[in-house]
Protein backbone atom coordinates (compact mmCIF):
# COMPACT_ATOMS: atom_id res chain seq x y z
CA UNK A 1 0.00 0.00 0.00
CA UNK A 2 1.43 3.44 -0.76
CA UNK A 3 1.83 5.75 1.76
CA UNK A 4 -0.13 8.99 1.72
CA UNK A 5 2.44 11.64 1.02
CA UNK A 6 2.99 14.26 4.41
CA UNK A 7 1.36 17.63 3.97
CA UNK A 8 3.71 20.25 3.19
CA UNK A 9 4.92 23.05 5.17
CA UNK A 10 3.14 25.55 2.55
CA UNK A 11 0.11 23.45 2.47
CA UNK A 12 -0.11 23.89 6.21
CA UNK A 13 0.55 27.52 6.33
CA UNK A 14 -1.96 28.29 3.28
CA UNK A 15 -5.08 26.35 4.45
CA UNK A 16 -4.16 28.46 7.85
CA UNK A 17 -4.32 31.73 6.37
CA UNK A 18 -7.29 30.98 4.24
CA UNK A 19 -9.11 29.33 7.62
CA UNK A 20 -8.44 32.97 9.40
CA UNK A 21 -9.21 35.06 6.52
CA UNK A 22 -12.96 33.01 6.45
CA UNK A 23 -14.60 34.61 9.09
CA UNK A 24 -18.10 33.63 8.35
CA UNK A 25 -17.14 30.11 8.92
CA UNK A 26 -15.41 31.21 12.51
CA UNK A 27 -17.24 29.99 15.68
CA UNK A 28 -18.13 32.90 17.79
CA UNK A 29 -15.54 32.33 20.43
CA UNK A 30 -12.73 32.47 17.50
CA UNK A 31 -13.84 35.22 15.75
CA UNK A 32 -13.30 38.48 17.85
CA UNK A 33 -9.49 37.51 18.93
CA UNK A 34 -8.97 36.51 14.78
CA UNK A 35 -10.52 40.02 14.17
CA UNK A 36 -8.00 42.04 16.26
CA UNK A 37 -5.39 40.01 14.76
CA UNK A 38 -6.37 40.91 11.00
CA UNK A 39 -6.66 44.19 11.93
CA UNK A 40 -3.74 45.39 13.45
CA UNK A 41 -0.48 44.38 11.39
CA UNK A 42 2.06 44.40 13.41
CA UNK A 43 0.47 41.30 15.39
CA UNK A 44 -0.38 39.85 11.95
CA UNK A 45 3.59 39.49 11.16
CA UNK A 46 4.20 38.21 14.78
CA UNK A 47 1.36 35.31 14.36
CA UNK A 48 2.75 35.03 11.02
CA UNK A 49 6.42 34.38 12.63
CA UNK A 50 5.48 32.02 15.35
CA UNK A 51 2.77 30.35 13.43
CA UNK A 52 4.88 29.67 10.51
CA UNK A 53 7.78 28.14 12.99
CA UNK A 54 5.06 25.68 14.33
CA UNK A 55 4.01 24.41 10.65
CA UNK A 56 7.79 24.16 10.03
CA UNK A 57 8.02 21.02 12.78
CA UNK A 58 4.84 19.63 11.63
CA UNK A 59 5.52 19.67 8.42
CA UNK A 60 9.12 18.12 9.00
CA UNK A 61 7.16 14.76 10.37
CA UNK A 62 7.61 12.31 7.64
CA UNK A 63 4.14 10.45 7.66
CA UNK A 64 0.77 12.14 8.09
CA UNK A 65 -0.15 10.32 11.33
CA UNK A 66 2.76 11.63 13.52
CA UNK A 67 1.40 15.36 11.36
CA UNK A 68 -2.05 14.72 12.96
CA UNK A 69 -0.65 13.96 16.28
CA UNK A 70 1.81 16.72 16.30
CA UNK A 71 -1.24 19.24 15.41
CA UNK A 72 -2.81 17.61 18.46
CA UNK A 73 -0.26 18.63 20.89
CA UNK A 74 0.41 21.77 19.67
CA UNK A 75 -3.76 22.30 20.13
CA UNK A 76 -3.29 21.72 23.41
CA UNK A 77 -0.32 24.10 24.09
CA UNK A 78 -2.57 26.94 22.86
CA UNK A 79 -5.32 25.34 24.76
CA UNK A 80 -3.18 26.21 27.79
CA UNK A 81 -1.59 29.45 26.34
CA UNK A 82 -4.92 31.53 26.42
CA UNK A 83 -6.49 29.38 29.51
CA UNK A 84 -5.99 32.89 31.73
CA UNK A 85 -8.22 35.27 28.97
CA UNK A 86 -10.14 32.94 28.56
CA UNK A 87 -11.30 32.64 32.27
CA UNK A 88 -11.47 36.41 32.59
CA UNK A 89 -13.50 36.68 29.35
CA UNK A 90 -15.98 33.53 30.50
CA UNK A 91 -16.42 35.00 34.34
CA UNK A 92 -16.53 38.91 33.65
CA UNK A 93 -13.53 39.21 36.44
CA UNK A 94 -12.82 42.80 36.41
CA UNK A 95 -11.44 45.06 39.06
CA UNK A 96 -9.23 43.84 42.33
CA UNK A 97 -10.16 40.51 41.86
CA UNK A 98 -8.63 41.33 38.18
CA UNK A 99 -5.42 42.97 39.38
CA UNK A 100 -4.81 39.94 41.99
CA UNK A 101 -4.93 37.65 39.05
CA UNK A 102 -2.33 39.89 37.18
CA UNK A 103 -0.03 39.76 40.11
CA UNK A 104 -0.28 35.95 40.98
CA UNK A 105 1.22 35.39 37.13
CA UNK A 106 3.21 38.03 36.10
CA UNK A 107 4.81 38.93 40.12
CA UNK A 108 5.98 42.63 40.40
CA UNK A 109 5.22 43.34 36.62
CA UNK A 110 3.35 46.53 36.02
CA UNK A 111 0.00 45.68 36.03
CA UNK A 112 -1.53 47.64 32.75
CA UNK A 113 1.92 46.30 30.74
CA UNK A 114 1.51 42.86 32.39
CA UNK A 115 -2.34 43.15 31.06
CA UNK A 116 -1.06 44.27 27.21
CA UNK A 117 1.51 41.46 27.44
CA UNK A 118 -1.45 38.88 28.26
CA UNK A 119 -3.89 40.10 25.37
CA UNK A 120 -1.24 40.12 22.97
CA UNK A 121 -0.06 36.39 23.48
CA UNK A 122 -4.13 35.52 24.05
CA UNK A 123 -4.97 37.43 20.73
CA UNK A 124 -1.96 35.07 18.58
CA UNK A 125 -2.32 31.69 20.32
CA UNK A 126 -6.39 31.96 20.28
CA UNK A 127 -5.56 32.60 15.92
CA UNK A 128 -3.34 29.58 15.67
CA UNK A 129 -5.47 27.63 18.09
CA UNK A 130 -8.04 28.23 15.51
CA UNK A 131 -6.23 27.35 12.93
CA UNK A 132 -4.68 24.22 14.50
CA UNK A 133 -8.16 22.89 15.25
CA UNK A 134 -9.35 23.71 11.24
CA UNK A 135 -5.65 21.45 10.47
CA UNK A 136 -6.64 18.66 12.73
CA UNK A 137 -10.30 18.26 10.99
CA UNK A 138 -8.64 18.95 7.35
CA UNK A 139 -6.30 15.80 8.43
CA UNK A 140 -9.77 13.64 8.93
CA UNK A 141 -8.40 13.09 12.40
CA UNK A 142 -12.00 13.20 13.68
CA UNK A 143 -11.54 11.53 17.10
CA UNK A 144 -8.65 13.79 17.93
CA UNK A 145 -11.11 16.68 16.99
CA UNK A 146 -13.53 15.45 19.33
CA UNK A 147 -10.60 15.05 21.73
CA UNK A 148 -9.94 18.33 21.54
CA UNK A 149 -13.44 19.77 21.86
CA UNK A 150 -13.90 17.62 25.17
CA UNK A 151 -10.08 19.13 26.70
CA UNK A 152 -10.87 22.25 26.25
CA UNK A 153 -14.21 22.14 28.36
CA UNK A 154 -12.80 20.09 31.01
CA UNK A 155 -9.56 22.69 30.78
CA UNK A 156 -11.70 25.74 31.52
CA UNK A 157 -13.55 24.04 34.24
CA UNK A 158 -9.76 23.33 36.22
CA UNK A 159 -8.28 26.92 35.33
CA UNK A 160 -11.69 28.39 36.89
CA UNK A 161 -11.08 26.34 40.14
CA UNK A 162 -7.28 26.71 40.07
CA UNK A 163 -7.58 30.27 39.97
CA UNK A 164 -9.93 30.50 42.90
CA UNK A 165 -7.96 28.24 44.78
CA UNK A 166 -4.61 30.31 44.00
CA UNK A 167 -6.04 33.52 44.63
CA UNK A 168 -7.44 32.19 48.03
CA UNK A 169 -3.59 31.38 48.92
CA UNK A 170 -2.50 34.83 47.65
CA UNK A 171 -5.33 36.31 49.88
CA UNK A 172 -4.54 34.68 52.80
CA UNK A 173 -7.94 32.66 52.55
CA UNK A 174 -6.47 29.45 53.54
CA UNK A 175 -9.67 27.54 54.67
CA UNK A 176 -11.05 28.09 51.09
CA UNK A 177 -8.18 27.47 49.14
CA UNK A 178 -8.54 24.04 51.60
CA UNK A 179 -11.71 23.50 51.36
CA UNK A 180 -11.53 24.20 46.91
CA UNK A 181 -8.53 21.95 46.43
CA UNK A 182 -9.69 18.73 46.37
CA UNK A 183 -12.56 19.55 43.38
CA UNK A 184 -8.95 21.16 41.86
CA UNK A 185 -7.57 17.85 41.18
CA UNK A 186 -10.31 15.95 40.86
CA UNK A 187 -11.02 18.81 37.85
CA UNK A 188 -7.31 17.88 37.02
CA UNK A 189 -6.99 14.53 37.35
CA UNK A 190 -10.19 14.35 34.27
CA UNK A 191 -8.41 16.87 32.00
CA UNK A 192 -5.52 14.89 32.39
CA UNK A 193 -7.36 11.45 31.21
CA UNK A 194 -8.54 13.09 28.13
CA UNK A 195 -4.96 14.87 27.55
CA UNK A 196 -3.35 11.72 27.57
CA UNK A 197 -6.04 10.12 25.25
CA UNK A 198 -4.92 13.41 22.71
CA UNK A 199 -1.20 12.88 22.81
CA UNK A 200 -1.29 8.43 22.75
CA UNK A 201 -4.82 7.11 20.92
CA UNK A 202 -4.06 7.81 17.27
CA UNK A 203 -5.92 9.08 14.74
CA UNK A 204 -8.71 7.12 12.87
CA UNK A 205 -7.82 8.66 9.49
CA UNK A 206 -5.16 10.96 9.33
CA UNK A 207 -5.24 12.16 5.26
CA UNK A 208 -6.04 15.12 4.18
CA UNK A 209 -9.81 15.59 2.62
CA UNK A 210 -10.11 15.15 -1.21
CA UNK A 211 -11.64 18.93 -0.98
CA UNK A 212 -8.86 20.28 0.56
CA UNK A 213 -5.88 18.40 -0.96
CA UNK A 214 -7.85 19.64 -4.71
CA UNK A 215 -7.22 23.84 -3.51
CA UNK A 216 -3.41 23.01 -3.11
Amino acid sequence: MIRPAPITYVQLMTESERALWKTDSQPDYYRGPVSRLLDDGRQYRQWEATHSRQMRAIAACSRQTGQAMELRKLALQLIHRRGMVDYLRAFNIVGEHRKQLFHMFYGRTDYHEAVITEHRHYVVAASSGYCAEVLVDSVNDANGFKLIERYQTLYAQYFQIFSQCSRAEFIGEEELAAALKPTMLEHRSYANLVRRQILVVPPVKARLKAAVSARF
